[in-house]
């Protein structure tokens, strides 16, 4: 016990060199720690944010597809290629046999159905398009972020048989 009071007692502080060392490895230290925070932090949002665009592709092409799910067949003639606008006849009676014509229009960037805008704000679909077949409809979509340029653009492809 007194040699171990003794080595205190004659210890007289740090040298540079092992205060500067010291020093160095805190401040690698936090170096490191620092980008690994940065990192997973700049992981989070990229993801948060595609994961934003997939929820509002689905919400949108779902509700696209429950407007469309009893058309019959596109009024606007036998247009041929990508299609910016269509106006599909959809049953809207199964016993009557009743229809009821919905207007599609892409503009801008933005979907029109019935004049009503579905996408939100800071949604683009530039670039959609939508093809008549044989039998149905077939929709090209491109959604992507409108001020979120690192967000890669998510494309949906949807297919509307007729009904007869």
């Amino acid at each position: 016990m007194r040699n171990l009071a003794q080595r205190f007692r004659d210890e007289e502080g740090l040298t540079l060199v092992e205060l500067l060392a010291a020093i160095a490895l805190s401040a690698l230290l936090l170096m490191l720690v620092s980008t690994v925070l940065t990192t997973s932090l700049m992981a989070y949002g990229r993801i948060n944010d595609e994961t934003e665009l997939r929820n509002q592709a689905i919400t949108l092409s779902s509700s696209l597809q429950a407007k469309l799910k009893n058309a019959t067949r596109i009024i606007d003639g036998d247009a041929v290629g990508p299609l910016g606008q269509f106006q599909a006849e959809v049953l809207t009676d199964v016993l009557s046999g009743s229809t009821q014509p919905v207007a599609v229009r892409l503009d801008d960037g933005n979907l029109y159905v019935n004049g009503s805008r579905m996408n939100e704000d800071g949604l683009s679909l530039a670039g959609s398009f939508f093809v008549k077949d044989g039998s149905g409809l077939q929709l090209h979509l491109k959604f992507r972020h409108i001020n979120k340029a690192d967000v890669e653009p998510l494309y949906l492809f949807v297919s509307i048989k007729f009904i007869s």
